[in-house]
């Protein structure tokens, strides 16, 4: 069955800080504990690390998820798609949009598809809930006015 979500949220700071984040892979660890612990690129692409053609490998061990960058436009989009086996979700892409929102934050729309079952991309969606939290949790810590 195709499935698809859309989630939407607002972040502190201005998009660069959030692509920042989303695009130091090798520091996610950092940020996004408990859903990530492992955090690496396992490819190149692009001529640059975390380019297009570039696979990240995100997760707690053994349940490491490989993402291929399909897509990026910094500080504004990012696109990727499962591969290999583990999730059992097919021709699975996603697309992170960040634009500037209200009082210098960034309105970030993650949305996806994928041939699965509904209880799997549930599980995916909620996967996702859980990182823009983390994210968002990060970008506040990031842009908290320094007492005077």
């Amino acid at each position: 069955m195709r499935c698809h979500y859309s989630i939407s949220k607002s972040l502190a700071g201005p998009p660069e800080t959030a692509f920042g984040l989303l695009a130091d892979v090798d520091r996610w660890s950092s940020w996004a504990k408990p859903l990530i612990f492992t955090s690496r690129w396992d490819g190149r692409g692009g001529g640059a690390p975390g380019g297009v053609g570039a696979v990240r490998v995100t997760g707690i061990w053994p349940f490491l998820i490989r993402e291929e960058i399909t897509d990026l436009q910094p500080p504004h989009r990012m696109s990727y798609r499962y591969v290999g086996r583990l999730i059992p979700v097919w021709n699975y892409h996603a697309t992170v949009s960040l634009t500037p929102g209200p009082e210098g934050g960034t309105d970030v729309r993650w949305t996806a598809s994928g041939t699965t079952i509904p209880p799997v991309m549930w599980i995916v969606r909620l996967t996702v809930v859980t990182l823009l939290w983390l994210l968002a949790r990060a970008c506040r810590t990031r842009h908290q006015p320094v007492p005077s």
